[in-house]
């Protein structure tokens, strides 16, 4: 059975979307600790819908699935590779940056060309 292109191309480097941070976890649903709501506006996600963000620890000793809408994690890795950008200093000193920055450039272009913004 062969991948589709998107969902190899898309989906390659969580490393970007685990550079995403998520809203307070206090504050979070169970529904969007589980990853069936999107972290950040609550939108009901599906396995087509969403973007997995990756298991994360929390505070109290528990783990989490959040998950996320594309529109969401597209506003989300332009703010961080925004600010990455500019305050890496490695970042600063090549015109190509660092590995970090890259996958977050990737993936703010994939989510772009995903939601057409």
């Amino acid at each position: 059975m062969e991948e589709s292109t998107q969902s190899t191309v898309s989906r390659t480097d969580s490393s970007a979307l685990l550079m995403l941070p998520l809203p307070q976890v206090i504050g979070l649903t169970e529904t969007q600790r589980r990853g069936a709501e999107c972290v950040w506006c609550e939108t009901p996600l599906t396995a087509e819908t969403a973007r997995d963000l990756g298991e994360r620890p929390t505070s109290d000793g528990t783990r989490i699935w959040p998950r996320g809408c594309t529109p969401c994690v597209c506003t989300e890795s332009r703010r961080v590779f925004s600010l990455h950008s500019r305050s890496c200093q490695r970042c600063l000193r090549s015109e190509q940056g660092c590995p970090d920055r890259r996958a977050l450039r990737a993936l703010a272009l994939e989510d772009r060309r995903e939601t057409g913004q």
